[in-house]
């Protein structure tokens, strides 16, 4: 796989990152603004994290589309496996980073999940969707 292809992916990678730890902050404050029942927060907050999310589900079309752009299958397979931490280990510095930095996305993402479920069963009680 060419280094330019990875470092295209990193580059997504990254966002999708910033974007998740921006999403994560937004959530911090929603938990805050529950804790001081400011209703009128809770709602501005929720709207506001709706455009990281809005902005990373942007990033993994883009990250998906040069998925299945690559020259061949093998280096498609490749770069989903590097992404997904599956499969073989990173070969290069290159392949490392990416899988470092998806890896790390990961984590992010099951914080913000974990955050967002206790948020919601909060705010909605008996109705949660968590039931």
């Amino acid at each position: 796989m060419e280094e330019k292809n990875l470092l295209d992916a990193l580059a997504q990678v990254k966002r999708i990152g910033g974007l998740l730890n921006e999403a994560l902050d937004f959530s911090k404050q929603i938990a805050e603004a529950i804790d001081r029942n400011d209703q009128v927060a809770v709602e501005m907050l929720v709207h506001m994290r709706q455009e990281p999310i809005d902005k990373m589900e942007a990033a993994e079309q883009a990250l998906q589309e040069q998925t299945e752009a690559m020259p061949t299958p093998e280096d498609a397979a490749r770069l989903n496996s590097l992404l997904k931490g599956s499969g073989e280990p990173p070969l290069t510095p290159f392949e490392q980073t990416l899988t470092d930095q998806a890896a790390a996305n990961r984590r992010r993402l099951q914080q913000i999940l974990e955050l967002d479920k206790r948020l919601n069963q909060r705010m909605a009680r008996e109705k949660s969707v968590y039931q």
